[in-house]
């Protein structure tokens, strides 16, 4: 793009991962000015609420591109990050059969994509990893490339890195409005910093995103669901298992730095959550019961090491799911100077790498080393985006609506 003019100043709304992945790729990148505002604590939305597993096996080839990417910046951050450890151990799908038949098509897609992969029995899978019980009914995939990271370990190491490059973090300063000149975004309105002008403007608050675009009449086609995830108290010993994305149960689990397990589950359904205000925290998000009794059932057969301990720590966030399952990263096409990285589902920890480092190209160079297209903001038809915000859907409503086999075919937590 011959007439792109490198920026100076870029101003990130939003200090959770994706927002700090994106500043280092900016400052990398040698942009002068870069400033973070966020109206809460670094990192305390969901960022710090995540269950942080990550696989590269994707739905699409351009998502497993992007995921691919993400492996490469995260096992990157591993070397020059204080005290973060990429635990690329390997991610593990478990599958009924049944779902497994429905992703045994990707296999070469996967293949072609880059991935490193190893399709595993209940037998290889339980000799592998002891703490792990398979029934003969089921199948284990295993991404090489995947792993888990500690998100409180991981997000004030990036936090250190974002500031030892000179980014500017403002904590506790809310979005009042873009500055918009000539059909431009030129800055940015804060409850405390007042106006303040730069050349671009990069949204990263994912929850939030239509809290913050519908007031320039740019609301996502999204919804929010909340999400949850438990942490038992220690073993004398570290857990022999991998970050595993139990799609037969619904459910996940990894191991900790200092021998836990960690667990969520989607299996629970739960309706769509509206945020009710500007300023929500998720600190007033309420736990569902029966996520903890469905964990303590189905976790009990899966890693029997887990049968008669206890929960020491539970966080609950929310995960935003965009109409296609797919993530928003990109800039707003008819509104030059916005760009947005949002509506990762669940899969933050996997997407937030490579959407840094692709935002950071857009921004500075005009173009991308990668085609994401298929990610673009402007996807959505506006009559699409209406009708599909109207609509009131449970978690796997939502899913089946995106076309994916895997999460028609989750077990549900029948309500009473």
């Amino acid at each position: 793009m011959t007439d792109h003019v490198k920026p100076t100043s870029v101003v990130i709304v939003g200090a959770g991962i994706t927002g700090l992945s994106t500043a280092i790729h900016l400052a990398e990148k040698n942009v002068e000015k870069i400033l973070i505002i966020d109206k809460g604590r670094i990192g305390a939305g969901s960022s710090q609420r995540a269950g942080a597993i990550s696989t590269m096996l994707m739905a699409t080839e351009t998502a497993t591109r992007f995921r691919g990417r993400s492996m490469e910046i995260l096992a990157a951050f591993d070397r020059i990050l204080e005290e973060y450890t990429f635990h690329q151990s390997g991610c593990l799908a478990l599958y009924s059969r049944d779902q497994y038949e429905a992703i045994l098509r990707d296999h070469d897609m996967h293949r072609r994509a880059g991935g490193d992969f190893e399709v595993l029995g209940p037998r290889d899978i339980e000799r592998r990893f002891p703490d792990l019980q398979i029934s003969d009914s089921e199948v284990g995939v295993l991404d090489f490339r995947g792993g888990w990271s500690e998100p409180d370990v991981y997000i004030p190491s990036l936090t250190a890195k974002v500031r030892d490059l000179g980014v500017e973090i403002h904590e506790h300063d809310g979005l009042d409005g873009f500055v918009i000149e000539r059909g431009r975004v030129r800055g940015v309105r804060t409850q405390r910093l007042g106006e303040v002008r730069c050349d671009a403007v990069v949204c990263t608050v994912n929850a939030w995103a239509n809290q913050v675009l519908s007031g320039i009449g740019r609301p996502l086609p999204f919804k929010n669901f909340v999400h949850e995830r438990f942490v038992t108290f220690p073993f004398d010993r570290p857990p022999n298992l991998p970050a595993t994305n139990d799609q037969a149960n619904g459910t996940y689990v990894r191991p900790t730095e200092d021998n836990r397990l960690l667990m969520g589950t989607g299996a629970n359904n739960p309706d769509e959550f509206l945020i009710p205000r500007p300023d929500f925290n998720l600190d007033d998000l309420r736990p569902d019961p029966r996520s903890l009794a469905y964990l303590k059932e189905v976790m009990a057969d899966r890693v029997p090491m887990f049968r008669g301990m206890e929960f020491d720590a539970h966080r609950v966030g929310l995960i935003s799911v965009a109409m296609d399952g797919e993530p928003v990263v990109g800039p707003v096409g008819d509104l030059p100077g916005l760009y947005l990285a949002v509506n990762f589902s669940s899969g933050g920890f996997g997407h937030h790498p490579a959407a840094g480092s692709l935002l950071a190209e857009w921004i500075v160079d005009g173009q991308t080393s990668m085609d994401i297209s298929e990610f673009s903001p402007d996807r959505f038809t506006a009559g699409a985006r209406d009708d599909f915000l109207a609509k009131r859907m449970s978690h796997h409503e939502m899913w089946a609506s995106t076309n994916n086999e895997i999460y028609r075919a989750r077990p549900v937590i029948r309500r009473h």
